[in-house]
C-alpha cells in the first residue's frame, strides 16, 4: 500500500505500479474510498445524519391532540433511562408526514402486543417495530442531553411540548441515524467508484500508442486506482479545513481528475516501454 501511495503522485510511477499484487490494490482502493468519502461523511456527522427515520415529522407538522395532555404524568425520560410510578401501558396513535399510522407506546414494565409501525418506550431503550410489527432495532437513552418530565410538558405551550417530546426521539436515534448514514454513503461511494474503475479501464483498452495497445484490462484497473490518490487527498483536505460547501464539488473533481491522471500516466509511463500485450 505504501508503494501505491508514494507512486500515486507521479504519472510514470503510477504506470510502473500496474503489476502490483491484486490483494494490495483492493486494500488500497478501500482505503482511498474512506479518504474520498470523508468530507461528506464529516458533514453527515455534523448534521446529525440523514432523515432516515420518519418518527417525528408528522407530530411537528400536525400537532396531535394528545400532546401534551395525553402523556402519562408519572414518566420521566433522561440519559439514564425511563422512570415511572405506574406499570400502565399508554398507547398514543398518530400519523407520519405521509399519512401512514405510527404508534408511540410507553410500556414501563409490561408486555405489549405491537400492531404496525411502533416506537415502544421501555425502561432502558426505545424499540422500533416496522409496519409488519417486526422488531428492527433499539436505541438506548444515553444520547439524550437532559431529563424530560412529562408532568412539566403539560405546563408548557403546545409548541414547546412538541419540541421537547420530539427532541427525546430525535436525540435517542441520532447515533443510529449518523451511523447508518455514514455506512450508506460510504457504501454508495464504493459502488460508484467500482463502476468508475471498471468503465474507465474498459475504455482505456482503446488507447493506442504507435498503433499498439499498451496495457490490458487488469493493468488499467491498477492504473486507475493508483490515479485516485491525488484527487482523494484533495477532497480529504477540503473536509479537514472545513470547506463543507465545497464537499459535493470535491466529488466532481475526483471523478473527472482520476481518468485524466490515469490517461496521463499511460502516455507518460509508456514512453520507451511500448509492448504488445498478450
Amino acid at each position: 500500500m505504501l508503494k501505491l501511495f508514494a507512486g500515486g503522485f507521479s504519472p510514470k510511477r503510477i504506470f510502473q505500479n500496474r503489476n502490483t499484487k491484486t490483494f494490495s490494490v483492493i486494500f488500497y482502493f478501500l482505503f482511498l474510498m474512506l479518504v474520498v468519502s470523508f468530507p461528506l461523511n464529516l458533514q453527515i456527522v455534523q448534521g446529525g445524519g440523514w432523515a432516515l427515520y420518519d418518527f417525528t415529522s408528522g407530530i411537528v407538522t400536525n400537532h396531535p391532540d394528545w400532546l401534551p395532555d395525553g402523556l402519562p404524568s408519572d414518566i420521566e425520560i433522561g440519559p439514564s433511562g425511563m422512570y415511572y410510578e405506574n406499570n400502565v401501558v399508554t398507547v398514543l396513535n398518530w400519523e407520519d408526514i405521509d399519512g401512514n399510522p405510527i404508534h408511540y407506546v410507553f410500556a414501563p414494565d409490561v408486555e405489549y402486543f405491537v400492531n404496525g409501525r411502533t416506537l415502544v418506550f421501555e425502561d432502558a431503550r426505545i424499540v422500533y417495530f416496522d409496519e409488519n410489527s417486526n422488531e428492527i432495532f433499539d436505541v438506548p437513552y444515553s444520547t439524550l442531553q437532559h431529563l424530560v418530565r412529562f408532568s412539566e410538558l403539560k405546563q408548557m405551550t403546545e409548541s414547546e411540548a412538541v419540541d421537547a417530546f420530539t427532541g427525546i426521539i430525535d436525540e435517542a436515534f441520532s447515533a443510529a441515524s449518523v451511523l447508518r448514514s455514514v455506512l450508506s454513503y460510504t457504501g454508495i461511494t464504493v459502488i460508484l467508484n467500482v463502476l468508475l474503475v471498471v468503465v474507465t479501464s474498459a475504455i482505456f483498452l482503446l488507447v493506442r500508442v504507435k498503433d499498439q495497445q499498451i496495457t490490458n484490462f487488469r493493468e488499467n484497473i491498477l492504473i486507475v486506482i493508483s490515479s485516485m490518490t491525488v484527487p482523494s487527498l484533495v477532497g480529504f483536505f477540503i473536509g479537514i479545513i472545513g470547506l463543507l460547501e465545497f464537499n459535493a464539488f470535491s466529488v466532481v473533481i475526483f471523478q473527472f481528475a482520476t481518468p485524466l491522471i490515469a490517461l496521463l500516466a499511460m502516455f507518460r509511463g509508456s514512453s520507451g516501454e511500448i509492448y504488445q500485450t498478450k
